[in-house]
């Protein structure tokens, strides 16, 4: 299941970068920058098997902002893109759900 969930999310990214399905050529990179994605959900303070988790929306969400804005070269939406990845793992870390701490005295 795993695998195929990978499968999956390099495939969702294939389709939010408006890559052919069937064209595989830039897989190789695609999987890459999904690697770094979970590498710096994991450095923002993203719970480890949250970041590698391709069942949770908001890490998919996260992982396709993130390949889209660093797909290329020269990609005008690259800025912005970044800042959404920002907001998005901004929100995941400090969720208790996606491995964040829960304040100080909250029960």
């Amino acid at each position: 299941m795993a695998d195929e969930n990978k499968a999956d999310l390099l495939a969702a990214c294939r389709s939010a970068l408006r890559i052919p399905a069937d064209y595989t050529g830039y897989d190789e990179e695609i999987a890459d920058l999904v690697s770094a994605a979970r590498s710096a959900l994991v450095a923002g303070g993203v719970s480890d098997a949250k970041a590698n988790s391709d069942d949770d929306a908001s890490v998919r969400v996260a992982v396709k902002t993130y390949v889209k804005a660093n797909f290329g070269m020269d990609n005008p939406d690259a800025d912005r893109l970044m800042r959404s990845f920002g907001e998005m793992l901004c929100r995941m870390a400090g969720s208790t759900e996606h491995g964040g701490k829960p304040e100080a005295g909250a029960q």
